[in-house]
């Protein structure tokens, strides 16, 4: 087994050998109470997307705990926003607090220029999916 954290070694590079094949995905449940995935690509249906980005985290008493992020497109593997989740982690639910957090996840990876988007439009659609984020759990 290998954690997804190892799994990408560069790009459309992997830890897997050309004659192995995934079997299974581990995924860790009860998933979070609060989690999204957004895939901004320019077809709907498009395998290869601009920006992906998958946000889970629990919210207790207001406070913001056990947050995760993962990004996708923004570098050349999948990464963790960890920067963002700490601009999260243990603060108040809020809109000033999601909109700090937009601010540093507008800063993720090192995005590049290419025919799906560029740079500062993956690092705009990162950032807008913190606020989307929060439009849509926020009751």
């Amino acid at each position: 087994m290998v954690p997804l954290s190892e799994y990408f070694t560069g790009y459309r590079a992997s830890v897997r050998e050309a004659d192995e094949l995934i079997r299974a995905i581990r995924i860790p449940t009860p998933v979070a109470p609060h989690a999204r995935f957004y895939k901004i690509a320019k077809r709907r249906f498009d395998d290869i997307s601009s920006v992906a980005v998958a946000i889970s985290m629990q919210v207790s008493d207001g406070q913001i705990r056990d947050v995760r992020i993962g990004v996708g497109g923004v570098a050349a593997t999948p990464i963790r926003a960890t920067d963002t989740e700490a601009a999260l982690e243990g603060k108040t639910w809020s809109q000033e607090t999601f909109d700090a957090a937009a601010q540093v996840m507008a800063d993720v990876g090192t995005p590049l220029d290419d025919h799906r988007a560029s740079a500062a439009y993956r690092s705009a659609t990162a950032a807008q999916s913190i606020l989307r984020f929060f439009a849509e759990v926020t009751p």
